[in-house]
């Protein structure tokens, strides 16, 4: 099932500096990614040395040391509840394991 989520990345070092990002998880069964596969996520997509803060929060922290991020999903829903970002979801299935 497709997954889409929103998480925000909160540069610690730098005060009031936050990001909205989205993400785009496929998973075998109609169960929400857990902690773990959301951290594969985050470390796939560039977030190094990243670690489960609160895994029923759903927050992680880690980084770079000299600038540490602390990174919380905010949404998480399936496809079908996805409000329509059609361009993700064309983009994300050229990278799917068919």
């Amino acid at each position: 099932m497709e997954w889409n989520f929103l998480f925000r990345i909160d540069y610690l070092k730098e005060h009031g500096e936050e990001r909205n990002l989205k993400g785009l998880l496929f998973t075998g069964d109609t169960m929400p990614p857990g902690p773990d596969e959301i951290l594969a996520f985050l470390e796939g997509s560039g977030f190094r040395n990243m670690r489960i803060r609160d895994a029923e929060r759903l927050v992680f922290e880690g980084g770079d040391p000299d600038n540490p991020v602390q990174i919380r999903i905010v949404k998480l829903g399936n496809e079908e509840e996805a409000d329509g970002d059609r361009i993700l979801r064309l983009l994300a299935e050229q990278f799917r394991n068919r």
